[in-house]
């Protein structure tokens, strides 16, 4: 498996209120043991709180520690707090849902409820993409439900193409809807 050296990002986005211009300023980095519960917990929200279609049972610690063994967790830190995350498994990687071989696969994109809206997501998914085109990945597969229809927006803006040849049911009977991105 090809291991990626860890890198901080630093982001700076402006976006107007009605009235007001705020700067929002977070930090994207490789995850370490000590964001196993924020990571967890950012999950569950994404997921199985406000998601649809699949996740029955919280997040644990230990889907955290599975994910970085396998993967790279990548996090966006504002402040003190995690307020994102996203795992990037290299192609060849054991346990990826969707990914052809040659394929690098993003997954489990997630941003606290009270973050969304400032471009986390978006620069969370683009430094991904940074990162497997510097590794030399030919592409970024993922996979999103049919129901997380703001994360398939953020995606095709993104150049993500629908792949629905590679389209699967899951073991919970609910639909995965695969994308690819070619670098």
């Amino acid at each position: 498996m090809t291991r990626l050296e860890p890198l901080a990002f630093r982001w700076k986005t402006f976006s107007s209120g009605y009235s007001r211009l705020r700067l929002t300023d977070w930090t994207i980095r490789q995850a370490i043991e000590g964001d196993a519960t924020a990571v967890a917990d950012l999950w569950t929200e994404a997921y199985l709180t406000l998601g649809t279609d699949g996740r029955t049972e919280p997040y644990t610690e230990a889907d955290f520690l599975d994910s970085a063994r396998r993967g790279q967790v990548l996090v966006a830190q504002r402040e003190d707090a995690v307020v994102g995350v996203v795992v990037l498994f290299a192609p060849g990687t054991s346990d990826r849902a969707i990914g052809c071989p040659d394929e690098t696969e993003l997954s489990r994109l997630a941003v606290a409820s009270s973050a969304r809206g400032t471009g986390i997501g978006r620069a969370l998914a683009c430094f991904c993409e940074r990162r497997a085109h510097a590794t030399g990945w030919s592409a970024i597969a993922l996979w999103s439900r049919p129901g997380q229809v703001e994360a398939r927006r953020l995606y095709e803006s993104l150049g993500y193409r629908r792949v629905p040849e590679h389209d699967l049911v899951d073991e919970t009977g609910h639909g995965r809807l695969v994308f690819r991105l070619t670098l």
